[in-house]
């Protein structure tokens, strides 16, 4: 099932899909980990990561970063698509990633959902599941949610 389009917290406003990058929000480092970006919906935001050598530790295991990384992808670029039209910006303000199984072949899924949508922080929940669908890690994350400077 490809991406979709949903409404936001707005009535009636639809956002594009997550394929789709209006704001420019798709971050370079993202792609040169290889980030699949599946939904960008704060109720069940989604990214996936196929299994790399480039990205294991060394004795193989996916590295616990990349792990961080995803989680603060998702988690950064949901809150940031649902409140830019506010004149809003997000950014990470700090992340607790508990890791429980490592993950050393197949794919990463990091599936996060917000828990808090404060008017200058969101707090997110978020699972790394591995492809056979087992929890591998537990994370938090903290978004502050600020307004965006103005251009001189």
């Amino acid at each position: 099932m490809g991406p979709k389009a949903y409404v936001s917290g707005a009535p009636g406003r639809v956002r594009p899909a997550m394929a789709e990058d209006p704001h420019g929000l798709h971050s370079h480092f993202d792609a040169l980990i290889g980030t699949e970006w599946i939904d960008d919906d704060p109720d069940h935001a989604q990214v996936r990561l196929s299994m790399r050598d480039e990205l294991r530790q060394p004795v193989g295991l996916l590295h616990g970063g990349v792990l961080s990384t995803l989680v603060e992808s998702i988690c950064s670029r949901a809150t940031a698509l649902a409140v830019f039209d506010e004149g809003m910006m997000a950014m990470g303000q700090s992340i607790s990633v508990n890791f429980l199984r490592p993950i050393t072949e197949g794919s990463a899924l990091v599936d996060a959902r917000a828990r808090h949508r404060g008017r200058t922080t969101w707090v997110w929940e978020a699972e790394v599941k591995d492809a056979e669908d087992r929890l591998c890690a537990l994370a938090q994350m903290t978004i502050a949610v600020r307004p965006i400077p103005a251009q001189s």
